[in-house]
């Protein structure tokens, strides 16, 4: 298969990979979408420590193809995506109060195991989200990663329906937490940014902007 990996060179090179047999608990996933974060052109460059080797890609949504024995989450044909958290151990003190991403033993995607820049990936059944129908896979893509990011902010936030809340810079991060507050929150949104369009995208969508 292709797939988009890192050279020593810290540049990204899309050569022909073979994937490993899958392990018990996990799935194959053809890839319909992959999007870009900030994140990989770290990983990329090398600011992580040296990542020769690895497939990028932790923002992505794919078809099930195959899954592997004791699979009960995950069915071929499902969609599902290949996020940033990818596995953690489920026992250890971060895991056992719900804060897995902070994981001793953290598996992250596209960073220290593969991840979806690929024509295929394998994923964790149990930590793959299955994408609903009427949802559509590249917008899903963007969940997996600035999607939480931003909702978790908003959430610990502990804005209640009818309350004001700022958002300060509409790029993608911002966007999607804005939608959150406004749609999810039921929260009086005012957008703050220095671009003009961003302002204009904020205004368009019937929120309250401002410099």
């Amino acid at each position: 298969m292709k797939a988009a990996v890192v050279t020593q060179d810290h540049q990204v090179d899309v050569t022909e990979k073979t994937l490993r047999p899958l392990r018990h608990g996990e799935a194959l996933l053809k890839m319909e979408c992959c999007g870009v974060c900030h994140t990989d052109l770290h990983v990329k460059n090398g600011d992580f420590g040296d990542k020769t080797g690895v497939i990028l890609g932790h923002e992505g949504i794919g078809v099930v193809a195959e899954v592997g024995p004791g699979v009960t989450s995950l069915k071929p044909g499902d969609r599902a995506s290949v996020a940033w958290f990818y596995e953690g151990c489920g026992h250890c003190e971060y895991c056992n109060t719900g804060n897995e991403t902070l994981c001793r033993n953290v598996k992250n995607a596209g960073y220290t195991v593969d991840g979806g820049m690929a024509e295929e990936c394998i994923v964790v059944a149990d930590y793959a989200v299955k994408v609903p129908e009427g949802l559509d896979s590249a917008a899903a893509s963007s969940i997996t990663c600035a999607g939480v990011t931003t909702y978790k902010a908003v959430k610990i936030s502990h804005i209640k329906p009818g309350q004001w809340i700022a958002i300060y810079g509409l790029g993608g991060l911002g966007n999607l937490a804005l939608q959150y507050a406004k749609n999810v929150f039921n929260a009086k949104v005012i957008a703050i940014d220095v671009n003009d369009g961003q302002l204009k995208l904020a205004e368009e969508n019937g929120r309250r902007s401002d410099h």
